[in-house]
């Protein structure tokens, strides 16, 4: 609307401003209500992803033990070995006629 649309009668210009305006409002509010709803939907997915999103950390932590606990494993196992190793060759000693 421009200024050209505008009746010259004061009153009948100022009913035609409060009427585009009441739908200007009208319009506001649903627009307003659409993004309630859309916040709210919005809020459900973020609580139902946060619970993903745990899971996800927890199991960057598990793998962060799993793989501590696997180098642990290696320590242990070599040292093992070792240990086996040493104790095979003195039980199998060449001059002990074995």
């Amino acid at each position: 609307m421009t200024l050209k649309d505008l009746p010259h009668e004061p009153e009948a210009a100022h009913a035609l401003l409060k009427q585009k305006l009441n739908e200007h409002t009208a319009a506001i509010n649903s627009l307003i209500a659409g993004n309630r709803k859309q916040d709210e939907r919005l809020e459900r997915i973020e609580k139902n992803t946060a619970t993903l999103v745990e899971i996800f950390r927890a199991g960057d932590g598990t793998l962060k033990t799993i793989k501590w606990f696997g180098k642990l494993l290696i320590w242990v196992g070599s040292l093992s070995s070792a240990l086996y190793a040493l104790w095979y060759a003195i039980i199998n000693w060449p001059h002990r006629g074995g």
